[in-house]
């Protein structure tokens, strides 16, 4: 899927927030916050103001622009580690599975070509990714 167009705003303490508005008029925030001890950033994004699964819809062109905003924060910031997770709590009736699938199917696929090897551990309820920069 085409990824939805992303502004980009920096803020005072060098994190990076990328964001698209959606056709429904809500906004998708990628935030990227950088660790103050290291070269670590911690990728996290929003719909509307949620990281729930809401069921809406859209779910491969919303992690299409994902994709697309760490894809240009590698090439804006060249960080040395990105760090995300994914929950494994969701409402009854949803996959608790689904979620932790979906990043681990993108981060096999995508890491390495980003010039990234990946770390997954599963935390029971979470699951936690590490990219580290490939040299």
């Amino acid at each position: 899927s085409k990824p939805y167009s992303l502004d980009w705003e920096e803020s005072e303490y060098g994190d990076s927030d990328a964001l698209a508005t959606l056709p429904d008029g809500s906004p998708l925030s990628i935030m990227f916050n950088k660790d103050e001890d290291s070269d670590s950033w911690m990728v996290e994004f929003y719909r509307g103001n949620s990281q729930e699964v809401t069921g809406e819809g859209d779910a491969y062109k919303i992690f299409a622009t994902v994709l697309e905003a760490i894809k240009e924060f590698i090439s804006k910031k060249d960080p040395e580690f990105i760090r995300f997770s994914a929950t494994k709590d969701v409402e009854p009736g949803q996959n608790a599975q689904s979620r932790s699938k979906l990043y681990t199917t993108m981060v096999k696929r995508y890491a390495n070509s980003l010039g990234y090897s990946a770390e997954i551990s599963d935390q029971g309820s979470t699951t936690i990714y590490q990219l580290s920069k490939i040299y």
